[in-house]
């Protein structure tokens, strides 16, 4: 992918994975996160809105103008091939085989255009389709009209949606750590799960090794190029410089001001203290592609 090519493209040529080389990514990546810091605590010094609310408040608006203004190019919907694998990809994900679907309650928590959704209504679920993003869920309903009476659709503040549901299986991509608060996005996605039901979660990662930092370096330095420009602005550079299909895709990456790396670990131990077990990987990938199991009521 052109995305990959043009982070190695960051390195010098031909470098080998040195310890050396390591250091230096550790290194950029722990100024960009000083940076970070320091810029939050001469933020609240003004004693306005915290930085970190008004930050998650870009976030949510940053996917917002997203879905209505950047939703077609790759592994998006009008992406025939793509479409076509998300079943599949979803089977894969889940660590579930075609059969379990049929009848089961989904909730895709964090819809954005659909595409998943699409795919757990394909292999016959019923879905409830959720985001904050009234967008996304216009995007969604429209994507998903085959499939009738299905789906339904909800605006939700996942931070306050503290329910608890019945949900067979709550699916959720891309979405905790977009939100300011990834511990209670992921404590709020969990109680969707009925007893016995499982969770899909897909989490950034924390980068681990010089390749993963060299990654993450990547998508910080061109998120801080576009920092102080508006969506339309960073929609323009990133449509010229990546290509209208890949657009979308970068912009998803270096938009959002939120964008919380956790280990697996951690998130193991999380869900353990939210009572669930059988967590695993589903995927080999720097973000962690997981699912875990509720404990069935004793």
């Amino acid at each position: 992918m052109k995305l990959a090519r043009w982070l190695r493209a960051r390195l010098p040529r031909n470098e080998p994975a040195t310890p050396s080389r390591m250091l230096e990514e550790q290194d950029q990546f722990i100024l960009y996160e000083l940076k970070r810091i320091n810029e939050t605590i001469r933020y609240e010094k003004l004693g306005a809105t915290p930085l970190g609310d008004a930050d998650a408040a870009q976030t949510r608006s940053s996917f917002d103008f997203q879905w209505s203004d950047m939703h077609t190019g790759v592994a998006m919907s009008d992406d025939r091939a793509f479409m076509e694998s998300v079943p599949s990809l979803v089977c894969e994900m889940t660590d579930l085989p075609r059969e379990w679907f049929a009848g089961k309650r989904v909730v895709d928590v964090g819809c954005g255009a659909g595409r998943y959704s699409y795919g757990l209504l394909s292999l016959g679920a019923s879905v409830t389709a959720c985001d904050q993003s009234p967008a996304a869920l216009a995007r969604t309903r429209e994507l998903c009209r085959p499939f009738g009476e299905r789906l339904s659709t909800r605006e939700i503040n996942l931070l306050e949606w503290k329910d608890e549901e019945g949900f067979d299986l709550a699916f959720c991509f891309g979405v905790v750590h977009h939100t300011g608060n990834t511990y209670l996005a992921i404590r709020n996605v969990t109680r969707k799960v009925k007893p016995g039901g499982r969770v899909f979660l897909m989490v950034y990662g924390f980068p681990e090794n010089g390749d993963d930092f060299a990654e993450v370096n990547g998508y910080e330095a061109l998120r801080q190029e576009l920092r102080a420009l508006s969506f339309d602005e960073r929609k323009d550079i990133l449509t010229k410089k990546f290509g209208e299909n890949l657009a979308h895709g970068w912009f998803d990456a270096v938009s959002p001001r939120v964008n919380d790396l956790l280990t697996f670990d951690e998130i193991r131990a999380l869900l353990g203290r939210l009572g669930f077990h059988r967590v695993k990987r589903t995927k080999p990938h720097r973000n962690h592609h997981l699912v875990a199991d509720r404990l069935a009521a004793s």
